[in-house]
């Protein structure tokens, strides 16, 4: 026999850390950046895209502000998503809820040729909330009266969705989106004794991600205190493939040979 090839009795037992999967669920196209049309039932909305006014380049507030420069374009340069996040709770028996944190990283250029980056929700702000030099931009999804986020949801049958802010200190830190949905979603079906085992591990990968933008027309938007400032009105929707995995880790020994 070849030096190269080795013997049968040369193998040894390899021990394999590996987790076994018992159900996935793909969910494709999901859009987990938007606003409730304004004439739906609450809990009922359907989705639209976020109506964001982003402040012109120069424009100041006043009783009779200057227009400044009004928005070109706007592209997502990234969505930086928070450590630990996304991840899952399997609540009961019956239903698994996806919780995802991020933030928004915007390009936005200008008519006169000037470029700003704005990060939300860090720099956003109630439409008709007073302005502060940190604002870049206004939505509807916060209550200009006590700051506090106006949730957005979506229910069909079994399945619910909100988007929603998570605030730190003072500040908004990040969106946070989340999806309920049934345990029998997940392919194929996960046995009740498995869904108590502690060693249960929730693996959630996310891709394709994409998104839309509008800019749609000049806003004067108030700014408390009988203030005004100029900005554009920019829809904005932002969609992707979430796919969740539940499993349990496992040592798995063979018989073979290490290249280590």
């Amino acid at each position: 026999m070849s030096e190269s090839v080795n013997s049968v009795y040369d193998w040894q037992q390899i021990e394999i850390f590996a987790r076994q999967i018992l159900g996935k669920k793909a969910f494709r196209d999901i859009c987990i950046f938007w606003q409730d049309k304004p004439d739906q039932q609450p809990n009922q909305g359907t989705k639209q895209p976020m109506r964001l006014y982003i402040i012109n380049n120069g424009a100041c507030p006043g009783t009779s502000p200057s227009s400044g420069s009004a928005v070109k374009c706007v592209k997502l340069c990234k969505r930086a998503v928070l450590p630990d996040y996304p991840k899952n709770t399997i609540t009961g028996t019956k239903k698994s809820r996806i919780n995802h944190r991020y933030c928004l990283i915007l390009l936005v250029e200008y008519e006169n040729g000037e470029f700003k980056v704005i990060t939300l929700p860090r720099q956003l702000s109630a439409l008709g909330s007073h302005y502060s030099d940190s604002v870049m931009a206004f939505c509807e999804m916060i209550n200009p009266d006590d700051k506090t986020p106006i949730p957005q949801r979506r229910n069909t049958a079994d399945f619910c969705e909100k988007l929603t802010l998570a605030t730190e200190g003072n500040n908004f830190s990040a969106f946070d989106y989340m999806m309920t949905f049934p345990i029998d979603t997940f392919e194929p079906g996960i046995d009740s004794v498995d869904l108590e085992n502690p060693s249960l591990q929730s693996t959630i990968l996310l891709s394709d991600l994409r998104y839309e933008s509008d800019v749609v027309e000049p806003y004067l938007a108030p700014t408390g205190d009988g203030s005004f400032i100029w900005t554009t009105a920019v829809d904005f929707i932002l969609y992707e493939n979430i796919t969740i995995k539940l499993g349990v880790d496992q040592d798995i020994v063979v018989q073979g040979l290490s290249e280590l």
